[in-house]
């Protein structure tokens, strides 16, 4: 080989990104929820889906940080994945944001609000 035939390889969380991507978009299909805007430059909000309850839109947005894994799920069936402390303190700022996990192994999308994150992390006495 030489030096030339040396090319990058694809990471596996890129792997990982687009399966989630996928997930979530088809999840949105059918629902009461469209995908408004993504956020590609933002710090913490990679979607922002509108609620439109039989087709009406109301401009009630809820901000979503989509996440990915491949871990085991834990004894009881849930997954369990790191959240930066300052990615949390940036959707606290949106009223209805929450967080999406993809988990791959059982194709399943698992959702849980920014606030709940929060009040979990207080009644164990974290920061």
């Amino acid at each position: 080989m030489t030096p030339r035939d040396r090319l990058p390889k694809r990471h596996p969380s890129h792997i990982l990104c687009a399966a989630a991507e996928l997930a979530f978009a088809q999840a949105l299909e059918g629902s009461d929820f469209f995908s408004q805007s993504g956020g590609r430059d933002d710090y913490g909000t990679d979607y922002q889906i509108e609620v439109a309850p039989d087709g009406n839109t109301t401009n009630v947005r809820v901000h979503v940080q989509l996440k990915g894994t491949d871990q085991d799920a834990n004894k009881d069936g849930s997954v369990s994945i790191v959240v930066a402390q300052a990615n949390l303190n940036y959707l606290l700022h949106q009223p209805y944001a929450i967080y999406v996990c993809y988990h791959r192994p059982t194709k399943r999308l698992l959702m849980r609000s920014a606030y709940s994150v929060v009040r979990q992390y207080e009644r164990a006495g974290g920061e």
